[in-house]
């Protein structure tokens, strides 16, 4: 069994554990994906040092969200005999708020009350649908995240980043909230994490290991399911109604490894493994089955 772990050319300790833990498995290649090149020759081919991607049984991605769309775009190519734990659309879907806002809240489903404009000044207009404190947030940046808490604190704010010329993004922000990051890996939570963030767009704050009630169990579960995904860490606010701020498709699993005390990546390879052997019989099964019907007819 061929297994391929396309990741970053800068490996963190929760690669080394995903790598380690494949060898188990079988044969392992590991591709940092700054290093994949598109091949257009009868097809379209993804390969890295003359070697064809698309070759391998499993592959597993652990890439920073500004490789998404790369990422989706290489699945789209691969064969349907490949094993894999995320679709195409839940990266494409995953690589901005905006369409994961606004696939999740077609889904009645509930997340930050947003404003999206490309015109800084339009976003303003539409201030009286939030209520404050918000983020404001430049949406090719996650560095440019600034607060306010009044109109006339945006109007000041919006004014400065205009310079920029770049769209904006308006969210409600939750300051009491806790942030809880629940692995959902097929079709069920094997861990969740609690943080009270102590900077703004949620960041920081001591990370302990928690059990996940029904609202949030339930809520995570059916991201994933809307997102088509059978592997994600997804981030909820335990406001009274779970509101969903983010997605997370490759997810620290070192992190959550050390904190449940408990090597996740065993159970990762150990489903795309009953995966992939379940999918070696489809085509017995579809002969079997055929065979049946010019029995009878």
């Amino acid at each position: 069994m061929k297994i391929c772990i396309i990741g970053s050319k800068k490996r963190t300790e929760s690669d080394n554990l995903l790598i380690d833990t494949a060898q188990k498995f079988g044969e392992i290649l590991y591709v940092p994906i700054e290093d994949i090149s598109l091949l257009i020759d009868n097809g379209i081919n993804f390969t890295y040092e003359y070697k064809n991607i698309i070759e391998n049984d499993i592959i597993l991605f652990k890439i920073p969200k500004s490789k998404y769309s790369l990422a989706g775009m290489i699945i789209e190519a691969l064969p349907e005999t490949t094993t894999l734990l995320n679709s195409p659309r839940c990266f494409y879907t995953c690589c901005s708020k905006i369409p994961f806002y606004e696939k999740l809240s077609r889904s009645e489903m509930n997340v930050p009350k947003s404003i999206f404009a490309d015109n800084p000044q339009a976003a303003i207009s539409d201030l009286k649908f939030l209520r404050f404190p918000v983020m404001i947030k430049v949406p090719t940046s996650n560095d440019k995240v600034m607060l306010a808490n009044s109109e006339q604190e945006v109007r000041s704010m919006v004014d400065a980043l205009q310079v920029l010329k770049q769209p904006m993004f308006l969210e409600e922000y939750y300051p009491e909230a806790k942030v809880i990051s629940v692995l959902v890996l097929d079709g069920t939570v094997v861990a969740a994490l609690e943080r009270s963030p102590t900077g703004i767009n949620y960041s920081g704050g001591e990370i302990k290991q928690t059990k996940a009630d029904r609202k949030v169990t339930n809520t995570s579960l059916k991201v994933a399911a809307v997102l088509n995904t059978e592997y994600a860490q997804v981030d909820i606010l335990n406001t009274a109604e779970p509101t969903v701020i983010d997605v997370n498709l490759c997810p620290d699993v070192l992190m959550f490894s050390e904190i449940i005390q408990k090597n996740i990546a065993e159970e990762i390879f150990s489903i795309a493994k009953q995966k992939f052997e379940s999918n070696q019989h489809i085509p017995e099964i579809a002969e079997k089955i055929k065979k049946v019907f010019k029995d009878v007819f």
